[in-house]
């Protein structure tokens, strides 16, 4: 192996002493030849001075300054300091040793000598940076193969080319003068990018220092390729600006042993907690925290730092201002190059409005916006709590369901503004006769619920509800009206009538619908009895809707009368349900499921279906003036599109519209009357009669009576059980004339007796209907009895 020559005298030793190769000023201070060296041993060159000397081997040596004298080719002895140092970093490897050899006292060369030594090109060449030499005129004169690299140019190409021409347009007036700054001041230092022929561009530091060749004046100088640093600068100011633009708050501490101090926090922080870094730089962060107050989520901070591990918490701490924030806290450790923690990083993000509209969703999902009182999912768990707790501890507990009797009239009367105040002020009620612990919900429209919990017996349950049934039908002042609403509750009692939150509810629910079909205004408790009706009322509800479409139901026709001639001039629709268990079934025992439930819709259609598909078998056997009537329901006459569907059916069954006839009951038309009238001004431009059904039950004022466009009233049956008493019959006699006053015909309902037919001619009533004359009759029974032309006798 050869070594490149150095101004020290230097040479290479095996583990053995044995020399192995050395420079050319181990040549000339020894003067040796290289045959001459061939063999010896670092013993054979060197006498040490200390006490080992010879003896001592070449590994005794390492990293130690020892002094001894070079024994010369000329038998001279001089004085050196010798060092000895391994060429393997790995200690487990030892190889061969360098050992250098430094003359001492006068007989050093000088340092003029030893640079003469030094072999300029090689060094210029192998240095780590780009080397150059530019005169007076900006022209390079020396430069070494790294610029030329930089640059992308050949090394003929460099000397034709201005040294500014290297760098940006905008960068050139700025190197010229950094070059004049090096001739005028001796030296010069600044950062350029290079720009390659091609376009590669590098980032530099020169360093630039005036010298002489011969008589000429001229700078040389380095450059440090900077580019990586400059990324990394880069890099960290995009960091250092991220952190500074960020709208979290950003702390940084420094850790101290177990002590962490902010060195840095950035405006959002400033912004956050009040704050200025002035004030706090060299506190713990800590400062900021709430004593006592998330008290596990402290510690877990702490154990992390002292772990020296990232953390995340959300935990409430204190502005400037006092006022409370939580925040959502990232703490990260930042490592050195020896792994060790030197920093923290915390992040914090200010998550009070996210809380605050967490809990506003939570408070929605849980309570009714009207009232502010639990809704039904709320209302469940806390159900479930009950029961599962009165279970557990042998106690009674109670579900009352409450349901405003007829709130729908108030909101169609007085306004849903109105009816909102009602709701408002019943939750009030509510809330102030129970209990904390207990619960009220509301769970539909005017549909309450209560919780109650921990009672003593069922009776002390009945005084409460009824309490609350009192309080609730106090008057209501709302914009000037006076409200008095009334409620219908149903109690049902648990563990006892059930163990679970659906069977308690439907036990509540029961009662409810039970309370109401008394009469509304009242308490019911939850029975087995009970429990038979309601379950024998929903088996009729489920095969009501299957009746329809297995042609269960039929239809009787009782025949009207003229009570001038005898003849029979129409007939109602009696609707009757075939039931395949419980024979033919009147309406009163489904007509008010139908209503509850909506299938008085289907069903209607079905019954005008019918009636119109009767007529024009009628027609076809010649009668031609033959009216059939039927019953509409309140459901039917709000429905969307009745008239048209009404026409639809006529036309499709080839039917004159004046021979079908549409009863509305008395009560009906009042329930909405600019509505009804809406709707039966319609019916009426589409051809059919309209009759008022059950007159003289309502409350109807005459002004009201002669708004709607009918053709017939119908005197109630309960008006002709009598006729004998005066009192009924000056209210029938009243009813007759107030119809021909009106020019509407009179029909009487009802007529089973001689005595009531012949004081309905004396009064001069228009048509009958009943068992007088006929029970209500198949179709074909009809069809038979009209072409026999039956009349009424006497």
């Amino acid at each position: 192996m050869n070594l490149s020559p150095l101004p020290l005298a230097v040479f290479v030793a095996d583990a053995r002493g044995a020399i192995m190769s050395w420079n050319r000023a181990c040549e000339k201070l020894a003067g040796y030849t290289a045959a001459e060296m061939h063999g010896r041993t670092l013993g054979d060159l060197i006498a040490f001075d200390d006490a080992a000397g010879k003896e001592a081997s070449i590994q005794a040596r390492v990293d130690i300054e020892s002094n001894g004298s070079l024994i010369c080719a000329d038998g001279r002895r001089v004085p050196v300091r010798v060092t000895v140092a391994p060429q393997s970093l790995d200690p487990e490897q030892p190889g061969n040793y360098s050992v250098i050899v430094v003359p001492r006292g006068a007989t050093a060369p000088s340092r003029y000598s030893l640079i003469q030594d030094l072999p300029v090109n090689e060094i210029i060449e192998g240095l780590p940076c780009v080397f150059y030499v530019i005169d007076q005129s900006g022209r390079l004169l020396l430069w070494n193969h790294q610029l030329e690299e930089a640059l992308q140019m050949a090394s003929e190409e460099l000397p034709t080319v201005e040294v500014k021409f290297f760098f940006e347009q905008s960068e050139r007036a700025h190197i010229v003068q950094k070059i004049l700054d090096a001739f005028e001041y001796g030296t010069s230092v600044h950062e350029a990018e290079l720009i390659g022929k091609h376009g590669r561009r590098t980032s530099f530091l020169f360093q630039c220092a005036r010298t002489s060749l011969g008589s000429l004046p001229c700078v040389f100088g380095t450059g440090l390729d900077i580019t990586s640093r400059k990324q990394a600068e880069h890099v960290l100011k995009v960091r250092e600006r991220a952190i500074y633009a960020s709208v979290n708050a950003i702390v940084i501490t420094c850790c101290e042993g177990k002590e962490n101090r902010i060195e840095y926090v950035n405006p959002a922080f400033e912004r956050i907690t009040g704050y200025t870094l002035s004030e706090i730089k060299g506190l713990d962060p800590r400062f900021m925290r709430i004593e006592g107050c998330d008290v596990e989520e402290q510690k877990r901070i702490r154990e992390a730092i002292d772990r020296r591990e990232s953390v995340r918490v959300v935990l409430r701490n204190v502005r400037k201002n006092g006022q409370l924030f939580w925040n959502d806290l990232r703490i990260d450790p930042v490592r050195n190059a020896d792994g060790e923690v030197t920093h923290f990083v915390a992040v914090i993000n200010d998550v009070t409005e996210a809380r605050h509209y967490e809990r506003r969703l939570h408070h929605l999902a849980h309570h009714d916006p009207l009232t502010g009182l639990a809704n039904r999912t709320l209302l469940q768990e806390r159900l479930k709590q009950a029961i599962q707790f009165a279970a557990r501890n042998r106690m009674i507990g109670a579900l009352a369901f409450l349901d405003l009797d007829n709130f729908k009239h108030i909101n169609d009367n007085l306004g849903h503004e109105v009816g909102d105040i009602v709701l408002r002020e019943t939750a009030a009620r509510l809330r102030a006769n129970m209990r904390e612990e207990d619960t009220v919900a509301r769970v539909g429209g005017d549909e309450f619920v209560l919780v109650i919990n921990d009672q003593g017996t069922p009776e002390q349950v009945a005084d409460l509800v009824e309490r609350i049934r009192r309080s609730i039908a106090t008057p209501v002042i709302a914009d000037g009206t006076e409200v008095v609403p009334g409620t219908s509750i149903g109690v049902a009692l648990f563990p006892r009538d059930g163990s679970t939150v659906d069977k308690v509810m439907r036990a509540a629910d029961a009662a409810m619908y039970h309370a109401k079909s008394l009469g509304k205004n009242n308490c019911q408790f939850y029975s087995s009895e009970l429990n038979r009706l309601v379950h024998k009322h929903l088996l009729r509800e489920a095969s009501l809707g299957r009746a329809i479409g297995n042609r269960e139901m039929v239809l009787g026709y009782q025949p009207k009368v003229d009570l001038r001639s005898g003849r029979m001039v129409g007939a109602e629709a009696l609707l009757r349900w075939n039931h395949p268990e419980h024979g033919l079934m009147g309406p009163d025992s489904f007509i008010p499921v139908a209503e509850q439930t909506g299938l008085i819709v289907p069903l209607g259609e079905w019954v005008i279906d019918e009636a119109c598909g009767a007529l024009r078998s009628l027609q076809a056997l010649g009668i031609k003036d033959f009216v059939i009537s039927v019953n509409l329901s309140l459901r039917q006459l709000r429905q969307r599109q009745f008239v048209e569907r009404l026409g639809e059916s006529l036309h499709r069954h080839n039917v004159a519209p004046c021979c079908l006839e549409l009863e509305v009951t008395e009560s009906l038309l009042m329930d909405r009357p600019e509505e009804a009238r809406e709707v039966l001004g319609r019916l009426k431009l589409l051809g059919v009669c309209l009759s008022i059904d059950d007159f003289g039950t309502g409350y109807s004022s005459l002004s009201q009576l002669q708004a709607f466009p009918v053709d017939h009233i119908k005197i109630d049956r309960s008006f002709l059980g009598g006729v004998g008493r005066n009192g009924h019959a000056v209210i029938t006699r009243a009813i007759i004339a107030l119809g021909h006053s009106l020019k509407l015909k009179v029909i009487a309902e009802g007529v089973e007796t001689r005595e009531q037919l012949v004081f309905l001619r004396d009064h001069d009533c228009d048509q009958m209907q009943g068992y007088y004359f006929s029970p209500a009759l198949s179709q074909q029974g009809l069809e038979d009895m009209l072409s026999r032309d039956v009349r009424l006798n006497g």
